[in-house]
């Protein structure tokens, strides 16, 4: 587990592969601060990370964009889901929101509160499942710091 601050940089796991265009690295901030309780896996069981917050806590927009999903979804069991495209190739996924703020087609801007931090869905607890992809290809988002 890594306790990460929002803006912080860190190094990545030696093991994983990381993407890592140019274009999309600048601006990124993590959504929520708090415990990184699943790291990225680079597995398609978990492409993302898992930050843990107490239930509640604001849930911030890495960077600008717009919402492409603000929905309920049972089929994944990712439960209050928000996806926002940032227009360049990249989207972020937020999951298991205790609330979702924002609706399909809105604009976003960097560091808005988009969602509160919940345990909805398939979830052991409170916190926000957090993937990026970049054309396609999942990333590890804290590379993106």
């Amino acid at each position: 587990m890594i306790r990460l601050p929002v803006a912080t940089r860190t190094a990545t796991a030696r093991s994983a592969a990381v993407i890592r265009p140019a274009s999309i690295r600048a601006n990124w901030v993590l959504p929520v601060r708090g415990l990184i309780t699943t790291n990225y896996l680079q597995t398609r069981e978990h492409t993302g990370i898992d930050i843990a917050a107490p239930l509640g806590t604001p849930i911030r927009v890495s960077k600008p964009g717009r919402v492409t999903e603000s929905r309920f979804d049972s089929r994944t069991g990712w439960g209050w889901t928000i996806v926002i495209d940032y227009g360049d190739g990249a989207l972020a996924r937020y999951s298991h929101n205790q609330k979702n703020l924002v609706s399909v087609g809105e604009m976003v801007r960097s560091g808005q509160v988009i969602a509160r931090l919940g345990s909805t869905g398939n979830s052991t607890g409170p916190h926000v499942d957090y993937r990026v992809m970049v054309n396609g290809i999942p990333v590890n988002p804290v590379a993106l710091q």
